[in-house]
């Protein structure tokens, strides 16, 4: 019984970390008329950003990343020449990932919801890798291990909304090695030197 509070309060402290340690950034799409919306987008502190928008199929339409960092950034976007059909808009500020899904018609841009994304936090020490995951879409992952090109060890990590693994690599010599996170959908590397 201990051992399953101490597991909950393990569990528990690595959610509010990551929670606390990430940006919270917000974007907001308002459609102006039946071809343009205004994309409004701020964060707490000043910081760099990825946005991009793309196809259902993913295939990429605009992509922008800023070169300085700021709080907030604003563009009114017209979608004339766009096909009708359904798009994804997703933003990237460091380690958080904000999607919003949206649709051009011949009548109206209609927008769906926000989706707060967050990377996976990896951490390596005394020969420990640990890393935990907030899987809020319940993909199912796998971890892989690399050194140089070649695979040496994979394992299942399911599809937890909380995901949390260690791995004792003590008895791995030294050198650079990939570890590779990944689902169908979504790849997440850390590399790390031994």
């Amino acid at each position: 019984m201990k051992t399953i509070k101490f597991l909950c309060t393990v569990t528990a402290v690595a959610i509010v970390a990551i929670a606390t340690a990430v940006e919270r950034p917000k974007m907001d799409v308002t459609p102006l008329n039946a071809e343009q919306a205004r994309v409004s987008i701020t964060n707490e502190k000043p910081a760099l950003f990825e946005m991009s928008i793309e196809t259902q199929n993913g295939d990429l339409v605009y992509y922008k990343q800023t070169t300085e960092a700021s709080t907030e950034y604003q563009k009114i976007f017209d979608f004339t020449n766009l096909e009708k059909g359904k798009y994804v808009m997703n933003l990237k500020v460091n380690d958080t990932k904000v999607i919003r899904e949206f649709e051009v018609n011949s009548k109206s841009i209609l927008v769906g919801d926000s989706k707060m994304r967050f990377d996976p936090y990896f951490f390596f020490e005394d020969n420990m890798l640990k890393f935990s995951f907030l899987n809020f879409d319940q993909e199912n992952y796998n971890v892989y291990f690399y050194k140089g090109d070649e695979q040496f060890y994979s394992s299942r990590v399911g599809k937890d909304f909380s995901i949390q693994k260690g791995f004792d690599l003590s008895k791995l010599e030294k050198g650079n090695y990939k570890i590779v996170l990944s689902s169908r959908d979504n790849e997440y590397v850390y590399s790390l030197v031994k």
